[in-house]
């Protein structure tokens, strides 16, 4: 079994025990997906923020992270419900079911039961299980199929010949300043 050592700010070894933090290592990207999902995914292709004054504009992200983290809260829900982890239920999925369910006047009522409709529409269309990131760590070919420089390797002249020739000149009295 080939070793790792992970290195880390984490000081207390009993809040983070170094099986625990081995255990969730292969989830370690899930943050950057996380921004890719409020980045890309949410905003759509080449949108722009509409707001010209600052503090308008804070308005307008600060209503993207709330519908962000409304989905992430119902995608969990749903994940909750089928006792699957959250990462089988697409972000992108979880964006159109709640364009279909949301909309329109309804009771407090309504809402739940639109919720509800919700999570059972995610429930339908789940991802596959992820695979466990732990792959052998080797290096990676490199993409240049030159052969590599040898270190003793001489490289041959170049076609091109420079001859200088430096003299002295010396000036008559005349020509003295």
């Amino acid at each position: 079994m080939e070793q790792f050592r992970l290195v880390a700010t984490l000081l207390d070894h009993k809040r983070a025990p170094a099986a625990k933090l081995a255990a969730v290592y292969h989830e370690r990207w899930e943050s950057e997906n996380g921004y890719g999902e409020l980045k890309t995914r949410l905003r759509g292709a080449v949108f722009i923020l509409r707001s010209k004054l600052p503090e308008l504009v804070n308005q307008e992200i600060f209503a993207f992270l709330a519908v962000y983290q409304a989905l992430c809260s119902l995608k969990a829900e749903a994940a909750r419900t089928a006792g699957i982890d959250p990462d089988r239920i697409s972000f992108t999925v979880a964006i159109r079911v709640a364009r279909v369910h949301v909309g329109g006047r309804t009771s407090p009522a309504g809402l739940s039961q639109r919720r509800r409709e919700a999570v059972l529409d995610l429930l339908e269309d789940l991802l596959p299980a992820r695979r466990l990131r732990q792959c052998e760590r080797v290096k990676k070919p490199p993409k240049n199929t030159f052969a590599t420089k040898k270190h003793d390797w001489v490289a041959p002249s170049g076609k091109v010949a420079y001859k200088i020739k430096v003299s002295r000149r010396v000036l008559s009295p005349a020509q003295t300043p």
